[in-house]
């Protein structure tokens, strides 16, 4: 309870010490010599010149200069092209158009000339192509599992219809390649 009071005591101590602070520092300004803010000062207008209206200062006080027209600060143009170059490109194109025989649906779901829009067909064709890269190098005669694997993708290939369509919803757990385990 005496601790209480206590508590109470030294709360009216600092508010009465804070009150005088805050009546004496005006005389202290005063003292130093700066100007007291007062209703008539801050209605004045500050004796300082005023500036252009668009005129930016810097961290020393002076002016920055600002361009009138905007500037990129990348400078690029585009290489020109002369037509007689696109003439001859053209002219030296085979003037003879093969015409794209229709696949039946057996060679279209083989064909990899297109990948249906599926993620997994996506990454098939991808595994294929280092697995068949592997193993056309001249240097290295391609490992018989590497050899496994690219026929397991194929099957997987044809399945999930990655040349065509594309697969279903079930073809997905139907046509997962699985390793084949040996038990004993």
């Amino acid at each position: 309870m005496l601790a209480h009071y206590f508590d109470i005591i030294r709360s009216i101590f600092f508010l009465v010490s804070a009150m005088l602070f805050v009546v004496t520092h005006p005389v202290q300004a005063r003292q130093t010599g700066e100007p007291e803010l007062t209703l008539e000062t801050l209605s004045q207008p500050p004796k300082n010149p005023q500036l252009p209206l668009g005129t930016l200062l810097d961290n020393n006080g002076q002016p920055i200069h600002i361009p009138n027209q905007r500037q990129s600060a990348l400078e690029y143009s585009t290489p020109t092209v002369s037509l007689t170059e696109t003439q001859k490109s053209q002219t030296n194109a085979p003037s003879k158009k093969t015409k794209s025989k229709k696949l039946n649906r057996k060679q279209q779901l083989t064909s990899r000339a297109q990948v249906a829009n599926d993620p997994n067909c996506r990454w098939l064709d991808k595994r294929m192509q280092q697995l068949e890269a592997l193993s056309s190098s001249k240097q290295n005669k391609p490992a018989q599992y590497q050899l496994d694997e690219l026929s397991a993708r194929q099957k997987e290939w044809q399945c999930l219809k990655c040349g065509a369509e594309g697969p279903n919803q079930n073809d997905y757990s139907r046509c997962q390649y699985r390793r084949e385990t040996i038990t004993r």
